[in-house]
This record gives C-alpha cells, sequence and structure tokens, in this order.
C-alpha cells in the first residue's frame, strides 16, 4: 500500500465517514463490506434496505444502514459520498453532499488505489466472472496467500462479498454496464464474456473493454475466452501478452474430456497441448468449467502449487444466487438462482434437470417488467419448457403491453404441457406453492430481488413449526 487508499492510516484520518447511496446497487455490499474490515465507519441509505439480505450481515460488520433516500441521511460526520454509477447527480443525498462540498466518487474510483497498490487480478464476464473472481480468490486464499477481495456476489467460504486480506494480491470483478469498466489497470486481467452496455451500443462496450485492455501494462497477462468473436478485435489493443481459453478446441488454455455426472463435470487442463492438472468440480453446470478453467490459467501463471489448484477448485462450493442449495422444507428441495435472460433460465433449468432428473420441477420466475415483450413470448417458452409447472411473478410496475406478453406466455406454456400461473406479487406466489407443493418437489427460484426470498420464507415458518410443538 502507498498510503493513499481506504484503508490506510492517513485515509483514516482524513475521512470520518464515508456514506453509500444505493446499498442494493450491484457491487456496493462489497464496497461496504471491504472499508468496514478496513476499519472505515460506513453508512448507507437505500430504499429496500428492509428486504435486502446484504443487510443483516453487514449490520454486524457495523454498517449503519437507511431506509429509503433523505437529505438527512447524508449526516455531517460524513466526509466520502459513494454511489452507485447508475444514482444521478440530482438525487437528493448527492445534492446535498455538493452543497457541502464533499467529495463523491464510484465504487470503480474508491477501489483505484487498490488496484494500483497491490498485484490487481480483474475479472470481466457476467455470471462466469462473479463465479472466476471468487475461485481465483478462494484458490489464493486456501493457498496461504491471503488476497483482499471484491466481488459482485457472495461466496459464503470467503465470508461474504469482500474481505480485506494481508497478501500481495487484490481479486476484483469488475461490475456495472460494459462502458463503466474503463482503464482499471490489473496486472491480470481475465476476459470471460464482456458484459452489454446500459444502452445496448456494440460501440459503447467495445470502446470500454479496449480502454480495460489497454490499461493490462506489458509486462502483465490477459487471458480471454476464444469462443467470442469480438474479443479477438478488442485484444488488438494489448500490450500485454494474451492467452485464449476454450472448451471447444486445443487453444492456449484448454478445458478438454468433459464429463458430467449429475449436473457436475470433471474436466482436464491442457496449457499449449501439456496436460496440466484434471478438476471435478463440486458446483454444478458447464457454465462454471469456463471459470474453473480460468482460474488453472491464472494461479499457475501466479506459480500457485498445482496440487493447491486443485483442491481449492474441487472444494468450492460457489456464490450466490448461482444455483444455490436453500436446504429444504417439507420435503421440497429448494434451490435459487438469478437467472433472467433466455440463455440464463435455459442453462439453469438444463442444470437442473441433470441435478434432479424426473423429479417434479417447480419454477418461480421474476423477470424484469420490461423483460418480455410479444415477441419474446417463443424464446422464453422454449427455455421455460422443461419445468413441470412455473408461477411468473413480474417485477416492478407491468404496463398493458407486459402483461399481455406475460399472459400469453403463461397461456403458451400451458398449451405445451407446463402448468403455468401468472401472478402479481410475492404473497400471491407463495399462496400458489402452499397449495400445490408436494414432498418430493423440486422448487427453483430465478431471477434477482425478492424472489429469492421464497426458500427463505418457508425455511423460516420450518423453525417455527419445530418451536409450536
Amino acid at each position: 500500500m502507498d498510503g493513499s487508499g481506504p484503508g490506510s492510516a492517513t485515509e483514516r484520518q482524513r475521512r470520518r465517514w464515508t456514506h453509500l447511496v444505493g446499498l442494493s446497487a450491484q457491487g456496493m455490499p462489497g464496497l461496504a463490506q471491504l472499508l468496514l474490515e478496513r476499519g472505515l465507519n460506513v453508512s448507507a441509505s437505500d430504499p429496500n434496505s428492509t428486504n435486502h439480505p446484504p443487510v443483516e450481515s453487514l449490520k454486524r460488520l457495523g454498517l449503519r444502514i437507511h431506509d429509503g433516500h433523505r437529505p438527512r441521511h447524508f449526516t455531517q460526520a460524513a466526509s466520502l459520498l459513494v454511489h452507485a454509477p447508475e444514482v444521478g447527480r440530482d438525487h437528493t443525498e448527492r445534492l446535498r453532499a455538493l452543497r457541502r462540498g464533499v467529495p463523491q466518487k464510484t465504487p470503480s474510483e474508491c477501489l483505484d488505489p487498490l488496484i494500483h497498490s497491490q498485484f490487481g487480478l480483474g475479472v470481466v464476464g457476467q455470471r462466469e466472472a462473479s463465479v472466476a473472481s471468487a475461485m481465483i480468490a478462494w484458490t489464493l486464499s486456501r493457498a496461504g496467500w491471503d488476497p483482499s477481495v471484491y466481488l459482485g456476489r457472495s461466496a459464503p467460504q470467503l465470508g461474504g462479498w469482500a474481505r480485506a486480506g494481508h497478501g500481495p494480491h487484490f481479486v476484483f470483478e469488475t461490475l456495472g454496464p460494459a462502458e463503466a469498466v474503463g482503464p482499471l489497470g490489473p496486472r491480470v486481467a481475465v476476459v470471460l464474456k464482456p458484459r452489454p452496455a446500459r444502452d445496448g451500443s456494440i460501440v459503447a462496450q467495445d470502446d470500454s473493454l479496449k480502454e480495460f485492455i489497454r490499461s493490462v501494462p506489458r509486462e502483465g497477462k490477459i487471458f480471454a475466452t476464444r469462443e467470442n468473436w469480438r474479443l479477438h478485435e478488442a485484444m488488438r489493443a494489448a500490450d500485454a501478452p494474451v492467452e485464449w481459453l476454450s472448451l471447444n478446441e486445443p487453444s492456449g488454455w484448454w478445458g478438454a474430456d468433459l464429463r458430467e455426472h449429475r449436473g457436475q463435470f470433471r474436466f482436464r487442463a491442457f496449457h499449449q497441448g501439456r496436460f496440466t492438472v484434471e478438476i471435478r468440480l463440486r458446483v454444478t453446470g458447464r457454465r462454471n468449467v469456463l471459470s474453473a478453467l480460468a482460474t488453472v490459467a491464472v494461479c499457475e501463471y501466479l506459480a500457485v502449487p498445482t496440487a493447491e489448484i486443485k483442491e481449492g477448485l474441487e472444494e468450492f462450493s460457489g456464490v450466490s444466487g448461482d444455483f444455490e442449495s436453500r436446504g429444504s422444507y417439507r420435503g421440497v428441495t429448494l434451490v435459487h438462482d438469478e437467472a433472467q435472460t433466455v440463455q440464463g433460465v435455459a442453462e439453469t433449468l438444463a442444470i437442473g434437470r441433470q441435478v434432479f432428473g424426473a423429479r417434479r420441477l417447480w419454477v418461480v420466475f421474476s423477470p424484469d417488467e420490461d423483460g418480455l415483450t410479444a415477441s419474446g413470448v417463443e424464446r422464453y417458452l422454449s427455455a421455460l419448457g422443461l419445468a413441470d409447472c412455473v408461477v411468473i411473478q413480474p417485477r416492478g410496475a407491468v404496463t398493458t403491453e407486459t402483461r399481455t406478453a406475460w399472459t400469453d406466455l403463461a397461456q403458451a406454456l400451458h398449451w405445451a404441457g407446463v402448468g403455468a400461473t401468472l401472478v402479481t406479487g410475492l404473497e400471491e406466489a407463495v399462496s400458489v406453492l402452499d397449495q400445490h407443493l408436494k414432498p418430493g418437489d423440486v422448487l427453483l427460484t430465478l431471477g434477482p430481488g425478492e424472489v429469492g426470498t421464497i426458500s427463505d420464507a418457508f425455511i423460516r415458518r420450518l423453525s417455527r413449526d419445530r418451536q409450536d410443538r
């Protein structure tokens, strides 16, 4: 550390309090945990704080949380305001900070000193990046390297969304829209699947990605997915050497001989045509094999012993919201996954069939309010067709157009032999499940936000039932 990062003594003296606006935004729980673990005073405001899972665990670390956004939440003690990129300049708390002359930063700007004062390892790639960054961090931690970590999803083995380690490495996942990635400058970069830009612009996405790639120093290293054709164009901006990752054909790093059993995969990693290690993953789904191959490549580059890499990956238990086991309720197996895109939903249901076979599969699907149009009904029908019963719970304000589209989807599923119900909220979804779930069923909740609390509600109910006996 150079003495100017968010965890330094100089910084602690200069900043009495850090206030976060929008705790539920992606990446903010990780930043809150990282700052708290580095000894800083942290408060946060969020309109969904009472229903947001990170709140209780972060409160135990010392976070002060305010429900909703009010000017008074930005207290006199606060000397830095951190806001998610989507929080506008006219936000009430940002305006108050501006009037007081208090500095304002995004999460990336807060992390910049750590990235440049330590050995930064940055991962880009949506869901795959969450898993890969957690895999890398866990493998280094298990090998005794004690890295600092910043994740977009909680990793229970690592203690949550972040950790303040004492080792020289800082493993971080790049978060937010693609145009916000920018020139972060890690020593090692892993690029698996670039995020779509906020406005869908390929130009904005590619320009930001090129900046990120160009910022990796010449003495660094880049690992990238070979199958993404746009990455080949982006990599022309690289000064650092690039090695390609592939599960389909021989490459710089090749994951070969994939074998699946009940959703779990075994594969062999080859580097430049030479066998390196065989891994049997504990986490489910083929999509996690690429993340594991990237972890092997990064850790081999860092000279982590191969035996430690193998043991770390085979012990890795996953991140929250990635086909996450939530226990069972009266003979019903509970699983949650944050998939909401057509591809993500299709992949997750395919994993569900691999793991649970012919057991009756219930799905509660909670997409965005604008996540479906009439033209998308057929694609979602194909994705959800592996379920036996589907409960559709749209999030947010549903317009006449989207209501018609969701109704059409429910009807199309019914005609395809899939039981389908369209509900207006969480309580109605739970009521439908109460009436129809039977022992031996599997309940898979899909989507971000409150739909993930359905399993928790059933578990709490089971606890109350036991206390009443």
